[in-house]
Parts: structure tokens; C-alpha cells; sequence
């Protein structure tokens, strides 16, 4: 998992990292800024498709991110000439901001089902080239309006959601596809949930005021969601579904609210919305390295709790008392294989197709034991999480007189 974790901590560290940089340049050369970017982002995707290793899976994925810093922050300032005004822009970016950071979980899962890991990297490079076409015919001049302070109230909100929405987009897939063992389409499918009640969310939540109170909403649902996770009383992908809905109406709410915010005033779109981005993909950095220890902690402290329980089921089954010793053993070499293999043992395969009932409860009930071992070693992740997202309400709080547009 700690490995896992850095494909997607180098991406959004360097975006982070390059987001003011971009911004600055996109201030001045937006049109250059946005078009390098888009390349850029291009061929670094193709490399991560082909890359022959993780240490250059995990470079390209760098490239990515600083590229992307270029694509958003430029995209920002040519959206910002396009549509005739600073708050429109806010608006639009902020938009499409909720609504991509909710979809992509389920767009990468039914790429990887039907296509592929790979398929991901191979998609993005045609359709980023695709914003190109954008740049015929489009003006944008330079943004030399005096540099403001950032929103830090808005911008700090935004970094802690961020990293509390990493259990949402990351360990919840994880515990889908690794934990549950849906398939990745259907993993996929399920966290659709999210960027649909994000979409809803972002296009009513506009009718909530004052902005503080919309965003202190938002807030407030993500961190339940997150605590409902935290407390799933059985294995099951519908028990997901309610939690979803909480988390992504929260997104919707929350972060555009917050992002239009953080783009207010009168300084360069591109400068605040190098803040915002920055604050967002740090937040992500932060996620990463706070939860995934908790949940690796949890993963082994539940395998000592699942190999007893297992036992325990196994001496209490019915099938003849040499057999257990068997399956017992049997059991332990799973575990082991499984472990360096980075798998969930299959049980039926452990304990073998035999024409006995009491054969079959003892496949039902080491199953039923470990889905509650995966289940619980997601718990405290989810509940850490929920905390991370209840500490953005300080910021918005203790502003509220910044957040009252």
C-alpha cells in the first residue's frame, strides 16, 4: 500500500509544488502556458502507459503533475478572458473542478476492467490533445492587475477537505476492489454514487446562504459520509451507497463554495487559482501520508485478528477432526501467499469443493470473518478521515465574515 501510495503522492506533490510557478507564467503567456502544459501532460501520460518500471511510472507521474499545473492554472486564465469576467470563471472552474474530481475514480475503474491499467495513461494522452482545438482562434492578454494576499481561511478549507476526501477516492476503491473483490468495473459503478450527487449538489447549492454556511454544510456531510464508513455494520457495496450520497453532496456543496471564494478580489485569476490548486493537490500529499500508515496499522493488527478467528471457526466446524488439522494449515500457507502476493486468500479454494454442508459453512464462516478483518482494517482510516474533514470547519468559522458572498 505504502508503495501504491507514492504513484499517487509524486503526481500530486509536484502539482502542487508547480502550481504557483505555473500560475505566475500563466498570468503573463497564458495561451503558451496552457498549450506546453497540454503537451507535456500528453507525453508524460504515454510514457507512464509504457513505463518497464515502478521508479518510472512513479517519474512520469511527476512530469504529469507539473504539467497539469500548467494546464489548470492556464485553462484559468484563458477561461477567465473567454467568459467576460472574473466571477463567471470562478464559477465554471469551480464547477468542473467538484464535478472532475468526483468522476475519475469511476472513469479509471472501468477503464482498468475493460482495458487495463495502462488504458488510463493511454486515454489521457488523445483526449488532453483534444483542449488544443480550444487555442484557434482564442485571444488572451496578459493579467498585470496588483498581486492580492491570498484567501488563506478558503485555501486552508480546501487543503483539509482534500485530504479527508483521500479516503473517499482512494481507500474506498481499494477496499472495493482489494477488500470485497468487485471487479473494477463494478467497483467503478459503484462510486458513480459520488460524482453524481456532486453534480446535483454543485447546481442546487448556490440557492444556500450565506457562502460560509453552504461550505460549513458541505463539510459537515463529507465528514459523515466518512464517519458512516468508518462504521459499516457488515461487507457490502450497497452499504457504501448512503455514505456515498453524504460525501459527494458535501463535495459539491463544499468545494465549489470554497473555490470561488479562494478566486475573489481583484488580483490575476491565474495567482489565486495557483493558490487553489496548490492548497487542493497539498491537501492530497497530506491525505496520503496521514492515512496510509493508519490503514497499513490496521491491515496487520485485523490479519492477527482474522487468522484467530479463522482458527477458532475451524475447530468449531463439523468436518472430521484430522480434516481440521488440514484446513488449518492449509489456511496459514494461504495467508502467507497471499501476503507476498499483495491478495485476499480465497477461501474456497483454502478449504476445497467438497460434497458436505458442513464443508460449506465453514467456507461461509471464514469468509464472514475475513470480510469483517477488511472491513475493520478500513475503520479507522475512514473515522481519521472524517476528522481531517471536521477540522476545515475551523477556517470557515472562525472567517465568516470573509465567507458571507
Amino acid at each position: 500500500m505504502a508503495t501504491l501510495a507514492w504513484a499517487l503522492t509524486s503526481y500530486n506533490l509536484a502539482l502542487a509544488l508547480a502550481a504557483l510557478p505555473a500560475a505566475f507564467l500563466a498570468r503573463r503567456r497564458p495561451l503558451w502556458v496552457f498549450g506546453v502544459g497540454i503537451v507535456l501532460f500528453a507525453a508524460a501520460s504515454l510514457v507512464c502507459a509504457f513505463a518497464s518500471s515502478f521508479e518510472l511510472l512513479v517519474s512520469a507521474r511527476a512530469a504529469q503533475g507539473a504539467a497539469g499545473a500548467a494546464v489548470v492554472c492556464g485553462a484559468l486564465a484563458l477561461l477567465s478572458h473567454a467568459a467576460g469576467g472574473d466571477a463567471p470563471a470562478a464559477r465554471i472552474w469551480a464547477f468542473a473542478g467538484a464535478v472532475g474530481a468526483a468522476v475519475g475514480p469511476a472513469a479509471g475503474g472501468v477503464l482498468t476492467q475493460l482495458l487495463g491499467w495502462e488504458s488510463i495513461f493511454l486515454v489521457q494522452a488523445p483526449v488532453v490533445l483534444l483542449a488544443l482545438l480550444t487555442l484557434r482562434g482564442a485571444r488572451a492578454v496578459p493579467d498585470l492587475q496588483p498581486i492580492e494576499r491570498p484567501h488563506l481561511a478558503a485555501n486552508a478549507a480546501l487543503l483539509l477537505i482534500s485530504g479527508a476526501l483521500v479516503a473517499a477516492f482512494f481507500l474506498l476503491v481499494i477496499l472495493l476492489i482489494n477488500g470485497w473483490r468487485l471487479e473494477p468495473l463494478a467497483a467503478g459503478l459503484v462510486v458513480t454514487v459520488m460524482p453524481l450527487a456532486a453534480i446535483a449538489a454543485a447546481r442546487r447549492g448556490h440557492t444556500i446562504t450565506p457562502l460560509w454556511a453552504r461550505t460549513a454544510s458541505g463539510v459537515i456531510l463529507i465528514a459523515g459520509g466518512l464517519a458512516a464508513l468508518g462504521w459499516l455494520p457488515h461487507a457490502g457495496a450497497a452499504w457504501t451507497v448512503p455514505p456515498q450520497l453524504a460525501i459527494g453532496a458535501g463535495l459539491g456543496l463544499a468545494l465549489s463554495a470554497l473555490t470561488e471564494r479562494a478566486l475573489a478580489g481583484r488580483s490575476a485569476q491565474a495567482v489565486h487559482g495557483g493558490w487553489t490548486i496548490a492548497a487542493r493537490h497539498a491537501g492530497v500529499v497530506v491525505g496520503l501520508l496521514l492515512l496510509t500508515p493508519i490503514f497499513t496499522a490496521g491491515l496487520e493488527r485485523n490479519e492477527d485478528d482474522a487468522l484467530a478467528a479463522g482458527t477458532s471457526a475451524v475447530l468449531d466446524s463439523g468436518i472430521p477432526p484430522l480434516e481440521k488439522l488440514t484446513v488449518a494449515r492449509r489456511v496459514l500457507v494461504a495467508v502467507d501467499e497471499a501476503k507476498e502476493e499483495a491478495r485476499i486468500p480465497a477461501v474456497g479454494d483454502v478449504v476445497g469443493d467438497r460434497d458436505d454442508p458442513a464443508y460449506d459453512r465453514l467456507v461461509s464462516s471464514l469468509q464472514d470473518q475475513l470480510d469483517r478483518a477488511v472491513t475493520n482494517a478500513f475503520s479507522r482510516s475512514f473515522l481519521a478521515a472524517a476528522c481531517l474533514a471536521l477540522l476545515a470547519l475551523v477556517p470557515i468559522l472562525l472567517r465568516r465574515r470573509d465567507l458571507t458572498v
